[in-house]
């Protein structure tokens, strides 16, 4: 018996698959960490400068970050730390927990910001770069060097004329705080993709055992009257940008871009931060970037493309022709 046209179902629309673990969503990955980097860190002045402590920013980020991830640790399970285990969840804790985040804060008591926009992504960067391909394997390619080299050298030019003052004798504690707080956060980076971690997992883990700790820490050594004084708005916003944007969303995508990118390329994108800093301090801070500065940012600009091949693939494009 024949079948009648019109009687013919329409196939179904056939849906486009977004694929979490392409080069393109680890880039924009990336991207997220650097931007909400850039912002957590216009913040954190804007906090300190109205009378934030650091211990109030680091109190923030945890406990804001520990309450939107736990309902993913408890989804994977409390006792085994997500499915971590607490051999690595402690060490994890110990690299990017509260002991990253209070020194690399309490450094800027000792030293200018300019000292930290230089020395804490340049140490995060290279050291990164070099635990990938000593301990990962990972081959270092000259794109990587070249990308890395020019990353540096324009955060150096940024920070520059805060590299040549004379903040003070004690300058050097602040610069010993901001390399040893950089070379936990390297050591983070590359356990995360030694031992191919679930990024929403680990940073649960990371951030909730934080928050714990944080919680008495600021009780015993901060204490109450001075949070009460801190208005509540100020503690509103800081808490939404320090834990919601960086602490969560920031961190747990740039994890992802360490695993689908590598660690050689994904460092790169909180090498960036300063630069982007500079351009969102115009209207949040009001501070004008210099010649050097700008100068500064394109160089970032150029290494970061290099590092992730996109001046590579533009150069060997073929032109089409007629």
């Amino acid at each position: 018996m024949p079948t009648d046209p019109s009687m013919t179902l329409p196939a179904p629309p056939v849906r486009a698959t977004f694929d979490t673990n392409s080069e393109a969503f680890g880039l924009f990955c990336g991207c997220l960490l650097a931007i909400s980097a850039a912002v957590s860190f216009a913040w954190s002045r804007v906090g300190i400068l109205n009378g934030m402590y650091a211990a109030d920013l680091t109190l923030l980020r945890f406990t804001v970050a520990g309450a939107i991830l736990l309902p993913v640790l408890i989804r994977y399970g409390v006792f085994s730390l997500a499915g971590i285990g607490w051999p690595r969840g402690m060490a994890l804790l110990l690299l990017g927990g509260p002991l990253f985040i209070l020194p690399q804060a309490a450094g800027y008591a000792f030293a200018p910001l300019a000292h930290g926009g230089v020395i804490a992504p340049a140490t995060v960067t290279v050291a990164s770069t070099i635990m990938a391909g000593l301990f990962l394997r990972e081959r270092l390619g000259t794109a990587h060097l070249v990308g890395a080299a020019l990353v540096i050298s324009g955060i150096v030019l940024i920070s520059w004329h805060g590299l040549t003052a004379s903040p003070g004798s004690q300058t050097w504690i602040g610069d010993l705080l901001f390399i040893g707080s950089s070379l936990m956060w390297a050591g983070f980076t590359v356990l995360l993709r030694l031992w191919r971690l679930e990024a929403l997992r680990a940073i649960a883990v990371v951030s909730v055992l934080s928050a714990l700790i944080m919680i008495p820490y600021y009780l015993l050594f901060v204490g109450l009257p001075h949070w009460r004084s801190l208005p509540v708005e100020t503690l509103v916003v800081q808490g939404l940008i320090q834990g919601g944007l960086q602490g969560a969303v920031g961190i747990v995508g740039y994890s992802h871009a360490i695993r689908v990118l590598g660690v050689s390329r994904a460092v790169l994108f909180p090498a960036s931060v300063p630069a982007i800093s500079i351009l969102i301090g115009i209207p949040i801070l009001g501070e004008i970037p210099t010649t050097e500065q700008i100068l500064g940012v394109v160089l970032v600009t150029v290494g970061l493309l290099t590092a992730i091949g996109v001046v590579q693939r533009f150069a060997s494009r073929q032109p089409e022709t007629p």
